[in-house]
């Protein structure tokens, strides 16, 4: 490889345009799904001590998941898959402490109060554990592992920091390339665990208020039915693995 007057920026600018020019229909969606959230969190109005710490736990996990919604979709336009699905595993993460967060209370206490869960002073969460609790184990053994081989140092993370030049050679991409079926496995996690957090948005909301809760679903009917639409052609195309 020649690194003569390289520029990283550069070579960002260009993944970018390869992305945006292939995808767009993909990128729509995208933002489509962050918009939702901001309907969500403009619905929510102001919290108080009179909430729930339920409530407290779900908005704050689901204003992170925003952000690191938000975050990954510029590293996965720039080709930084690895980081963006680094960041897509924390949203994963996020909803398996949502839908455990009425039952267990450990996980307010932790997040809320600073109580750590462990008897040595440290809060460690078993995503595992929790993901068994309520029932979504295909989605801890599947996607979870899956979000994992990118974010620990793995044959599939380290792969993709090189190309084939042929069967002997490799060459080194120290600066993000556009790859389709990257890119595509990006935005598939993007769009499913970021619909998922809509459903603990739907309950923040409910318990809030009823009336908020409708005009958030009527307004979100349509976005959710694009995305679901989207998911569900992937996996025609591609199958489920």
């Amino acid at each position: 490889m020649d690194n003569t007057n390289r520029d990283v920026i550069a070579d960002e600018k260009q993944a970018v345009k390869e992305t945006i020019a292939k995808h767009g229909r993909e990128m729509e969606l995208l933002v489509t799904m962050l918009n939702l959230y901001l309907n969500g969190f403009s619905s929510t109005g102001s919290l108080n001590d009179q909430n729930s710490d339920t409530n407290w736990v779900w908005l704050f996990l689901i204003t992170r998941s925003f952000h690191s919604l938000r975050c990954s979709i510029a590293l996965m336009q720039k080709g930084y898959y690895a980081q963006a699905m680094t960041l897509l595993r924390m949203v994963t993460e996020a909803y398996f402490l949502c839908g455990n967060a009425k039952s267990d209370h450990t996980i307010a206490d932790a997040i809320l109060h600073n109580k750590p869960n462990r008897p040595d002073g440290r809060t460690i969460f078993n995503y595992k554990a929790l993901a068994r609790k309520m029932g979504s184990m295909v989605m801890y053994d599947k996607d979870y592992a899956f979000e994992c081989k990118f974010s620990h140092f793995s044959n599939l993370s380290a792969s993709i920091l090189t190309a084939e030049i042929d069967s002997h050679n490799h060459e080194l991409l120290p600066t993000p390339v556009y790859k389709e079926i990257l890119f595509l496995a990006c935005c598939e996690m993007a769009l499913k665990n970021g619909r998922l957090m809509t459903w603990f948005l739907n309950d923040l909301l409910t318990d809030l208020s009823e009336e908020k809760a409708n005009g958030w679903r009527i307004k979100s009917t349509k976005g959710i039915q694009e995305i679901d639409d989207w998911l569900d052609n992937l996996k025609d195309k591609y199958g489920s693995e």
